[in-house]
């Protein structure tokens, strides 16, 4: 079992720097950095923490198959992965609807797309001149002249049933969102494992990644407070309906849907029950999160992702759980 830290690109470079080297020096395996359009780009913040680390996997994700072509991708991750003395991953994932249409793109065909994607990202980065006629992207003898590995993995980012069965098949792991209860993280996972299985693969030979959704304090309840913050505008979008749903809790999530179109997020909080931050996330006192990050471990992930976030104090008790987790897994 490892452990990740992600950055979401809304903290400066020197912020996320320091978090880097504090949560690698916590025991952190992976440190993901966020493709959110509008904020600071995931592969230069990767590439910045490269010289601030020295174990740690470095992880731009999740990059939209229909923003970035294949070669400007294999460019920058290959370059990345040559900086880093091989510690750089790939997640990919169609990305976020709302932000497609603001940029004018519009997702078709994201299963036929993805599998042409994840095929020619392989075959730039073993150095060969791939051509592609693809429902996006062209291709057309596009080669890379350095740094040709094969051994950069490339996980699939999703909760889509289409998509996470084609994670199995395909990817070298599988990325869940985060805000997922128990219940759909099981259910994402077995659509990953139907499809590994379909190509006479085993999941359990892949990554199963996913984010959460964390907060800690001493009293509990501050950290509950700042978990259903991010709940609320996550929960904007109806891609999130069946997530809800399994939670057993009663959500208008129409309602929340409503605020957010008015920006209205204190609204949209306040429509949320203090037990959706333990349903769908880890928040508490530090007792709490560590049996809560257990029950999402037991579902079925093997390296959960945590954001270090929040004032000083949130953030030492954070990197205290990585560092709980971490020498757990040692002691293993």
């Amino acid at each position: 079992m490892r452990v990740g830290v992600y950055f979401d690109g809304f903290a400066t470079t020197s912020e996320m720097q320091d978090a880097a080297r504090a949560a690698e020096e916590a025991g952190a395996a992976s440190l993901w950095f966020a493709q959110h359009l509008g904020y600071r780009d995931a592969f230069l913040g990767a590439a910045a923490a490269a010289g601030m680390t020295r174990r740690a996997a470095l992880v731009p994700t999740a990059i939209s198959i229909y923003q970035w072509p294949p070669l400007a991708t294999a460019m920058s991750i290959a370059s990345l992965n040559e900086m880093s003395s091989g510690r750089a991953m790939l997640a990919l994932a169609v990305g976020n609807i709302l932000n497609l249409a603001e940029s004018g793109v519009e997702p078709i065909k994201p299963i036929k797309v993805m599998r042409e994607y994840v095929q020619a990202l392989r075959g730039l980065l073993a150095g060969e001149a791939v051509r592609l006629e693809g429902e996006v992207h062209k291709l057309r003898g596009a080669h890379l002249a350095f740094e040709k590995r094969t051994g950069i993995p490339i996980l699939i980012a999703s909760t889509g049933p289409q998509m996470l069965r084609l994670a199995g098949e395909i990817g070298d792991g599988v990325v869940l969102s985060s805000g997922l209860t128990l219940a759909a993280t099981r259910r994402c996972l077995g659509l990953a494992q139907a499809g590994a299985q379909r190509a006479g693969r085993d999941i359990v030979a892949m990554r199963r990644v996913g984010f959460i959704n964390l907060a800690i304090s001493e009293d509990g309840r501050s950290a509950k407070a700042a978990v259903l913050r991010k709940l609320a505008f996550l929960f904007r979008s109806r891609g999130h309906a069946e997530n809800i749903q399994s939670s057993g809790l009663d959500i208008d999530h129409a309602a929340i849907m409503a605020a957010n179109a008015r920006r209205d997020l204190d609204a949209a909080v306040a429509l949320l029950p203090e037990a959706a931050a333990s349903a769908f996330g880890v928040a508490g006192t530090p007792k709490e999160c560590r049996e809560r990050l257990q029950d999402y471990l037991s579902a079925g992930l093997d390296e959960p992702i945590i954001e270090i976030s929040g004032a000083s104090e949130a953030r030492r008790l954070a990197l205290e759980l990585v560092r709980e987790v971490t020498a757990i897994q040692h002691k293993v």
